[in-house]
């Protein structure tokens, strides 16, 4: 992916050409998932509902999400304080520019978005930060997890859906195996570098051509840079523990939300929602997570005892409460550091 012709890779092509499948795959996804959420309501309702949110209670919520923004940037760090020593403060911006990233453009384009940004205002490397990116990403999924299992028993004691009791439990299962292998991989690979670089190189030298070598451990020490912070185990416990502040605060917007719509969901199933969402949201679909956000959203709080059209609001509410406020602060600082998107395509990694 990294690699052609022996040249390098323009950030343009790896985001939208040899993404350019998963792209449409996600639109058509967002599409169904979009008919699941619309399928049966009453539109009627539904805008009643929306018209008579106690908007006041949002604000408090809004403000609970950008804490736990801010949180994110001490987190990441402490992730790149391998070799690098950015602030919280100055990591901000390009946190802010990847949800831009995330909302607005294809293919989860943040992630490289924030990377390039580090890259240009912090002399980090681009593969340095993807690894610490992969890193964060792989403890928010062991957070999701936890919420999930907190919530998990009230939420099955009222349910009377059993085929959705078994979904809920199936994406339980499922994805604690994903996340807890890939923190263990990633663990592991931090530990001992040496013999994970060693069958690395195993398994890539074979398959790339002897040309690519060099560009090969150039990336791999770079990306193993990106790890060095989880040796310390104190680190690790600082990570995890400021990872559950982060997802704590994001959740306080979904209690102040169900606040406005006088909803009375107990805060353990908030737990429950966002950690369910947001593995879900890891589904490919269009920007913004559209569709594979809402459509679940409203399914969970109707076995939640919520009704349909009151669940559809509060989802819809909440979906524009995460995406709209973060995606004017990114966007403001994407103008305030002068990047341009021709510019980011045209750049050679």
């Amino acid at each position: 992916m990294f690699f052609n012709n022996n040249k390098a890779t323009p950030l343009h092509d790896k985001i939208y050409k040899m993404k350019r499948w998963v792209f449409w795959l996600g639109i058509l996804i967002s599409a169904f998932f979009l008919y699941l959420a619309i399928r049966g309501l009453d539109l009627n309702s539904l805008w009643i509902s929306i018209k008579t949110i106690d908007i006041i209670w949002v604000l408090p919520g809004i403000f609970c999400y950008f804490i736990g923004v801010l949180v994110r940037s001490l987190r990441w760090s402490i992730l790149l304080k391998g070799k690098y020593f950015p602030t919280a403060m100055q990591l901000f911006p390009s946190i802010s520019i990847g949800y831009l990233g995330n909302n607005i453009f294809p293919a989860r384009a943040g992630e490289f978005l924030r990377a390039y940004h580090l890259r240009e205002k912090q002399s980090i490397p681009f593969t340095t930060s993807l690894a610490s990116i992969i890193v964060e990403r792989i403890f928010d999924g062991l957070v999701m997890i936890t919420f999930i299992l907190i919530g998990l028993p009230g939420f099955l004691a009222q349910l009377q859906n059993e085929s959705l009791a078994g979904l809920i439990q199936w994406i339980l299962i499922v994805g604690s195996i994903l996340f807890v292998c890939a923190f263990l991989a990633v663990l592991i690979s931090a530990i001992f570098p040496k013999k994970s670089k060693k069958i690395l190189d195993f398994i890539f030298l074979k398959i790339l051509p002897a040309k690519f070598h060099e560009k090969y451990h150039a990336l791999l020490n770079r990306f193993f840079e990106g790890l060095e912070s989880l040796k310390s185990p104190i680190q690790l416990l600082i990570v995890f523990a400021l990872s559950i502040v982060v997802w704590g605060f994001e959740t306080g917007l979904y209690w102040s939300t169900q606040q406005a719509f006088h909803l009375g969901i107990p805060f353990n199933q908030l737990l429950l929602l966002n950690g369910a969402l947001n593995i879900l949201s890891t589904i490919p679909s269009a920007p913004g997570y559209i569709g594979v956000f809402d459509a679940p959203g409203i399914s969970l709080l109707t076995a939640m005892n919520v009704a349909s059209e009151n669940a559809a609001a509060y989802i819809l509410t909440l979906h524009a409460a995460l995406w709209l406020p973060i995606t004017i602060i990114g966007l403001i600082f994407f103008i305030r550091e002068g990047l341009h998107w021709d510019q980011i395509k045209s750049q050679k990694y």
